[in-house]
């Protein structure tokens, strides 16, 4: 994957429940060729040379959390938690609370995977 030639900030909305995979684990834990979900989204805004992640929490954040906040990303990683859990594009409809340029998360330049 090509850089972009502007920084990116990325969104990852990781509070869904996942009822509709009937299992305990929260969705974004899920694994893909041996790898969770969310994972596999840090490793691709790595590749795109975000300079930061920001990954919303809800539903299972006692098990996400520990997962992209361990050591070892290529890119600065923070959680924020949904609480308490309303529709999915609640997040970013209000201030952003880690937000290196503005308050808002509607006037950064920000990637929602």
């Amino acid at each position: 994957m090509t850089a972009t030639p502007f920084p990116i900030d990325v969104v990852v909305m990781a509070a869904g429940k996942g009822t509709r995979m009937k299992s305990r684990l929260p969705k974004v834990l899920q694994r893909l060729a041996g790898v969770p979900l969310v994972q596999h989204v840090l490793n691709t805004a790595a590749q795109l040379n975000a300079r930061s992640a920001v990954v919303i929490t809800g539903h299972g954040a006692e098990q996400v959390e520990p997962l992209v906040l361990a050591p070892g990303h290529a890119l600065a990683v923070q959680c924020v938690r949904q609480e308490p859990q309303l529709a999915p594009a609640t997040p970013c409809s209000r201030p952003c609370p880690c937000c290196p340029t503005m308050g808002w998360w509607w006037s950064c330049r920000v990637m929602c995977l």
